[in-house]
């Protein structure tokens, strides 16, 4: 009888255990997923939805603000003041504004790929590293 009433108690425990991992894995948060780094004075603004925003982390189709952010240290010249992540057209952009050198240059990048997609902006060649 000792033994029933441990297996009973071991069943309710493992089953409240798996209910509440499920309940957590439900409650995701896919702006918190890809913004992995915080930097001081950049303005972040999500135009999708979290739930979005998680699966396509899960799915690869979002790199998270870290790789980004090496990406556009290695890519140009500037402070990122401000990023917004949508969905276009089946495809994650980082829309990017960059102060260099009191100009403010409008970049994106494909977030699957960090692929430079578009520059603009006053004197915008002068913010390119590596313009050989």
């Amino acid at each position: 009888m000792f033994s029933k009433a441990m297996i009973s108690l071991f069943s309710i425990s493992l089953g409240l255990l798996v209910s509440a991992n499920v309940w957590a894995d439900s409650d995701h948060n896919g702006h918190d997923l890809v913004q992995d780094v915080h930097k001081a004075g950049t303005r972040i603004e999500f135009e999708e939805d979290q739930d979005e925003v998680y699966e396509a982390v899960q799915e690869g189709y979002i790199r998270p603000f870290s790789e980004m952010f090496a990406a556009v240290e290695n890519d140009l010249h500037g402070r990122i003041i401000k990023v917004e992540l949508e969905e276009d057209d089946d495809i994650w952009v980082y829309e990017l504004k960059i102060n260099h050198q009191n100009n403010i240059i409008k970049v994106e990048y494909n977030a699957e790929t960090l692929e430079m997609l578009m520059i603009k902006g006053r004197n915008f060649k002068d913010a390119i590293k590596n313009t050989n």
